[in-house]
């Protein structure tokens, strides 16, 4: 069964904003961590919680190219 988790705008907004206090040199490890398993509508389906660490671009793409995305979703450079 594949795994579900949530990100909110808030969680996504909260990962950008990790990513740019790194690039500015402040302390932080780029990562929530999600533990709201009971959430009436949107429940986290993974027991034990998991940790999402949000990683710059060309740190992860290193050995390859990113893969396609919906044409109206394609990230602006």
């Amino acid at each position: 069964m594949m795994q579900q988790i949530y990100l909110t705008r808030r969680n996504l907004e909260t990962l950008l904003s990790k990513l740019d206090r790194a690039k500015r040199g402040e302390l932080t490890d780029c990562t929530i961590i999600k533990l709201d398993y009971i959430h009436p509508k949107y429940p986290l389906s993974i027991i034990d919680g998991v940790a999402i660490t949000a990683v710059e671009d060309e740190d992860y793409y290193t050995d390859r190219v990113p893969g396609e995305v919906f044409y109206k979703d394609e990230p602006k450079e």
